[in-house]
């Protein structure tokens, strides 16, 4: 093998060696998802691809309106869904007549698909280290109100910071 070759060759895996580093160390802090469903709907679509911010985000403190990917076994191949924050613990949270009240007051939620129907009413203190969540189309989503609340810590992944398309 001549000189230039292996020299070459050795640039070149140089290169492959850099960018799996670069790889896996963006991959550390980011996660590249997929919404799956409607659930999320006028917001984000079936389909979309987003990334997530799964290192600095957990390091903070939640906040209202987050919109964050959890960890929830939806089907076999479906492990993660997509949600927004509505409560933060020590929040009261109530629906009545299809309205929701955080700490008595009514929300203004421009974002939701469309008007709740059919929906019980509830009543929820939202304990520490969890938070409550809840899909925009809020008339097809399994969120808090079905599963409970969410452990920021273990089951939230992280906060959504972009949508690719």
């Amino acid at each position: 093998m001549s000189k230039e070759l292996k020299k070459s060759l050795l640039e070149y895996i140089k290169v492959v060696l850099i960018t799996v580093i670069i790889t896996y160390m963006v991959l550390y802090f980011i996660q590249i998802s997929r919404v799956v469903g409607s659930s999320m709907e006028a917001t984000y679509q079936n389909g979309n691809i987003i990334l997530v911010d799964k290192f600095f985000y957990k390091r903070g403190k939640p906040s209202y309106n987050d919109i964050v990917v959890v960890k929830y076994m939806v089907s076999s191949d479906e492990e993660q869904i997509i949600k927004r924050i509505i409560g933060l613990p020590g929040d009261h949270l109530e629906m009545k007549d299809n309205q929701l009240y955080r700490n008595g007051e009514l929300l203004k939620e421009d974002y939701i698909l469309e008007k709740m129907v059919d929906n019980e009413d509830f009543s929820y203190d939202i304990p520490k280290g969890k938070v409550f969540v809840m899909g925009d189309n809020r008339n097809n989503s399994i969120d808090s109100r079905m599963i409970g609340y969410i452990d920021f810590d273990d089951e939230v992944v992280g906060r959504v910071f972009f949508k690719v398309f």
